[in-house]
């Protein structure tokens, strides 16, 4: 091999090293860069773990394994203790740990001993973003340690929270109240239809109206001879309302109903109740209607559930409803949402703020300019509210409009899931 090659070779093999530490650098300056612009996801005071994967405390005296565990549906915090590398006695190991979480009250977690850990006698809630002081008595000495760590979270200026719409509400008590939606149809009303008769036969002389005109109570509708005295007289309407029918016409012989007149101040919907529905349904209760296009909705009350059903297996149930402008009209379709419970909830929020994260049902806390994601358990609903029977504490602020903002920059900060 001549001397060229030789020469060649030693100067690869004194490089290499130098290569591979540049090479170990840039990764670590690549970590570095991606945990600066990404601070929303899991981060953590203590990067050492234990020997059954959990974070490590140390101390001098006593070393303490904080695990998050799924069990039975529930996330328990199991704690092991070392000392010298060895498993310490659980049971002369006390621990008990405050945790604090963003705009909620400390939380004070105990434990008892199980094999050979200490468990959490409570479920640990998601997410799994805290602040943990753990105060350990270990044969007669006591020892504190801190432990943080983020998930689900993140922060925005004021001007990036304007730009994007999102609003903010109060999560407080209140009512919810339950509904069964019926198909109905507008009627009107049973002392609202009179037939407008002749007292005595005779000769129609003029209709003063038209059918489809509105008239006045007392106004003159038609003029009339009596067919025995040759009289003239007039017929006047018994009530305020609109022409809907004309039976006779000029010239014809009246000895019958001359036309139909409809007040529709005041008309009914008639329901269509199935026995499912009907087992809901009482008088009195609240009710929504609303023509199939939304244009328009009003409050009404139940007043009349049918004592027997009909051929079909349905009963008639009725609502009555103002109609001063006329928009329900007689044969119109409409839905009526009918409260048949009204729930107290000791937590409500708007239905618009739910989003689904990670599977399961959430909202979004905000706290000055940071926010993070809340897995709820969710109760009693309707179309505007929804009752939160777990994960968020009353007065909590959470987003309202446009949440999906967050969740779609939390997801994009890749926020892990730790446990």
């Amino acid at each position: 091999m001549n001397k060229t090659l030789i020469a060649l070779l030693i100067t690869q093999l004194l490089t290499l090293p130098f290569l591979s530490s540049m090479a170990m650098a840039s990764d670590d300056n690549h970590e570095e860069s991606h945990g600066d612009s990404h601070e929303q996801g899991h981060k953590d005071e203590h990067t050492q773990k234990g020997p059954h994967g959990g974070f490590l405390l140390t101390n001098n005296t006593l070393n303490l394994e904080l695990k998050l565990t799924q069990f039975a549906g529930n996330t328990e915090l199991r704690i092991y203790g070392f000392n010298n590398n060895k498993a310490v006695d659980i049971n002369q190991l006390d621990v008990t740990v405050n945790v604090q979480r963003l705009s909620e009250a400390p939380q004070l977690i105990r434990f008892k001993a199980e094999n050979d850990y200490l468990v959490s006698t409570v479920s640990v809630n998601e997410p799994h973003s805290f602040k943990l002081d753990v105060m350990a008595r270990y044969k007669g000495a006591e020892i504190n340690y801190h432990y943080e760590q983020e998930e689900g979270r993140t922060t925005l200026s004021e001007k990036a929270v304007e730009r994007a719409g999102i609003k903010t509400d109060i999560a407080k008590a209140g009512s919810v109240e339950l509904t069964d939606t019926l198909f109905g149809v507008i009627a009107p009303t049973a002392q609202s239809t009179v037939e407008v008769m002749a007292p005595y036969t005779g000769l129609v002389n003029d209709i003063f109206v038209s059918i489809g005109q509105n008239v006045k109570k007392g106004e003159k509708l038609a003029s009339i001879t009596n067919r025995e005295t040759l009289q003239n007289y007039t017929i006047k309407s018994p009530i305020t309302g609109v022409i809907t029918e004309q039976y006779l016409k000029r010239g014809e012989l009246a000895s019958s109903a001359l036309m139909q007149i409809v007040n529709l101040e005041t008309v009914w919907v008639e329901l269509s109740a199935f026995p499912d529905n009907i087992e809901k349904l009482a008088i009195g209760q609240s009710a929504t209607v609303y023509d199939l296009h939304h244009h328009l909705n009003a409050q009404g009350e139940v007043f009349y559930i049918a004592p027997m059903m009909s051929g079909g297996h349905i009963a008639r149930a009725r609502i009555e409803l103002k109609n001063p402008d006329g928009h329900w009209r007689p044969g119109m379709h409409v839905n009526s949402d009918i409260s048949t419970v009204k729930v107290d909830a000791a937590v409500r929020v708007k239905a618009i703020a739910i989003q689904e994260f990670n599977g399961k049902p959430s909202v979004f806390i905000k706290s000055g300019n940071v926010f993070e994601v809340r897995p709820v358990k969710l109760g009693a609903k309707n179309s505007e509210w929804v009752e939160v029977l777990e994960g968020l504490s009353p007065n909590s602020e959470y987003v309202t409009e446009n949440s999906y903002v967050i969740k779609a920059d939390i997801l994009k900060s890749g926020a892990s899931h730790s446990h």
